[in-house]
């Protein structure tokens, strides 16, 4: 996991609250995590080439990417247009491990 400051990492306007007693707010950090493996899935229609099937067209309509991420967990993400749903799984790596033991 990398983990930087954005207003470091952009070198940020000094804030007027520097000097003096006043609380900071740095702002966000931007944390980068690492994908172990994972893999996509798309719905493309029947007739639709191998050599087609990765466009940004099926990604737009239909995308799930489950990811084993650098801790072991799992992020299950999935997109779908048709029905504007948006869901987002994050199954920690303690529960993985109980349920490929069980």
């Amino acid at each position: 996991m990398e983990r930087v400051s954005l207003r470091q990492a952009f070198h940020g306007e000094p804030d007027t609250l520097d000097e003096g007693t006043h609380v900071q707010d740095n702002g966000p950090d931007q944390v980068t995590i690492q994908v172990k493996s994972g893999k996509m899935i798309l719905r493309v229609p029947d007739t639709t080439p191998d050599n087609q099937v990765i466009s940004k067209k099926f990604m737009d309509e239909f995308m799930q990417l489950i990811l084993e991420l650098e801790d072991g967990s799992e992020l299950n993400l999935t997109l779908d247009a048709m029905s504007d749903l948006t869901d987002t799984r994050l199954i920690p790596a303690a529960e993985r491990a109980r349920a490929s033991e069980g």
